[in-house]
């Protein structure tokens, strides 16, 4: 049996991710894990995290955080983490659940989870994340919008062909021809950004 790495920090955070909240779990080396906590996903939940974590007397750099890329819903934080000189590792979800099966951890709830990364952080330390440059970000988001617009567009189009039998098309022809136009509009002002 391999024993875990010498510990590089002084305590190790779990973060699990949701839309709206996070719920965030912490432990010392050789010491129980902290009951999980929830924060808001907002700027102002962040400095809670920030502050909370720096009340333990430990500085942010032998703070070592680790939380999985869920969605495009961990950036902000992750990102907020590192410029606040916090030790950030983004690991992949799978990686995730395969520690907690290992754990034989069969109960799934936010705190549990958040517990269960703070676990892997003190076993594993997994390698630490730098953030990609603001102008990836922002494009990454771009992206996301222009996918949203085109599926929305598509969903259009097939309810327009389905409204196409109806006897008042004349009516929904021109209403979903108008936001058809104006979807159209949003998606090739994306692409022209990047050309």
């Amino acid at each position: 049996m391999t024993s875990s790495p010498e510990p590089l920090y002084d305590l190790f955070v779990g973060i699990d991710i949701a839309a709206a909240t996070a719920s965030v779990a912490w432990k010392e080396p050789s010491r129980k894990i902290w009951r999980a906590l929830t924060i808001d996903q907002t700027p102002q939940g962040f400095q809670t995290l920030q502050q909370r974590l720096l009340a333990t007397g430990h500085s942010a750099k032998s703070i070592l955080v680790v939380m999985e890329a869920t969605g495009s819903y961990w950036m902000m934080l992750a990102t907020t983490l590192a410029q606040a000189g916090f030790a950030i590792s983004v690991i992949n979800p799978a990686q995730a659940h395969h520690f907690a099966k290992a754990l034989l951890k069969q109960a799934k709830t936010d705190a549990i989870d958040a517990q269960t990364l703070a676990q892997l952080a003190a076993l594993l330390q997994p390698a630490v994340w730098t953030p990609p440059p603001a102008i990836f970000v922002e494009r990454y988001h771009r992206l996301n919008e222009r996918e949203s617009l085109m599926q929305m567009r598509q969903q259009l189009r097939n309810q327009f062909h389905a409204l196409s039998h109806c006897p008042a098309r004349d009516c929904f022809r021109t209403h979903t021809h108008a936001i058809l136009d104006r979807v159209t509009d949003r998606t090739d002002v994306g692409r022209r950004g990047r050309a």
